[in-house]
């Protein structure tokens, strides 16, 4: 990532990493079939890291978790300022198609979350001009992280987004009850179709890896296998058989019960399942 971010995606060739790592070239295309694929990882990890971070439940009303949220948006300025850097200096979109696939998806999938997070803090006030509202906070908010990238000292995180968050406020009440949006649901039917076929592949993997706790848990003794099995059924019904989202406090509780059960042979799949669960939430929050 740093070498990436002090010398540009595409100045940066092969050998420069393998000499930056200590490793081979044969080391390297063990692990990457490529600069590009290598690449991809690092987007993934990085985008998934800060949308993490933002989508990440706190305490309050609804608005003032909102604020919090938008308030750790702006502390990755500081927090992934390399990855940024690599991002705003870059045309990483035409690399290769599958990074533009990406990259169009996770633009996507900001936006909608702030469609989302604007429904919760504002309800039916919102409604009639939900996307125009979400496309300006996107731009707004977009503005603002590219200028405090370049004048990293002197903002405050939680302060900016407080300023922003009254600038909102003013923005929704200055539409009029009569007033035709421009945008509408349709108008994003593209970003909507992704984010529900992506929220359909998280489904079936999380469904899978409770499948495969159950097949683990064959291994245990009847009664303490029962009990397993009752935890899971609890789990997965909470997660996945439910029309209200999830209570965390409960899908945390039956996860630690699964983990102090301290059967090796559980081992492995709660983690994957731990894993799934985390990036389903993520992917839902």
């Amino acid at each position: 990532m740093k070498l990436f971010a002090q010398k540009g995606y595409h100045a940066t060739s092969i050998q420069d990493l393998v000499e930056a790592w200590g490793i081979s070239k044969g080391a390297f295309y063990h692990h990457f079939t490529s600069k590009e694929e290598l690449l991809l990882v690092v987007l993934k990890y990085y985008s998934e890291k800060m949308m993490a971070d933002l989508t990440a439940a706190v305490g309050g009303s609804e608005k003032e978790q909102f604020v919090r949220q938008l308030a750790a948006h702006f502390s990755h300025v500081r927090q992934y300022k390399e990855f940024l850097h690599m991002i705003m200096s870059e045309q990483l979109p035409k690399v290769n198609p599958e990074i533009e696939q990406y990259m169009f998806c996770q633009h996507g999938r900001l936006f909608l979350w702030y469609c989302s997070r604007l429904k919760d803090v504002y309800g039916e006030a919102v409604e009639p001009h939900l996307y125009d509202v979400a496309m300006i906070v996107n731009g707004v908010i977009r503005q603002y992280l590219f200028y405090f990238f370049f004048h990293e000292e002197s903002f405050d995180a939680e302060e900016v987004a407080r300023f922003l968050m009254r600038r909102f406020d003013a923005i929704i009440d200055s539409f009029a009850a009569d007033e035709r949006p421009l945008l509408t649901k349709e108008s994003f039917a593209s970003w909507i179709e992704l984010e529900e076929r992506e929220r359909q592949k998280r489904r079936e993997r999380l469904a899978s890896a409770f499948s495969a706790v159950r097949e683990a848990a064959k291994e245990l003794g009847s009664k303490k296998a029962d009990d397993v099995l009752e935890a899971v059924d609890a789990l997965e019904e909470e997660l996945l058989g439910r029309h209200e989202p999830p209570r965390t406090y409960l899908v945390d509780a039956l996860l630690l019960y699964l983990r102090h059960q301290q059967a090796p042979s559980l081992a492995a799949a709660l983690a994957e399942l731990s894993q799934e669960i985390k990036t389903y939430q993520q992917l839902n929050g």
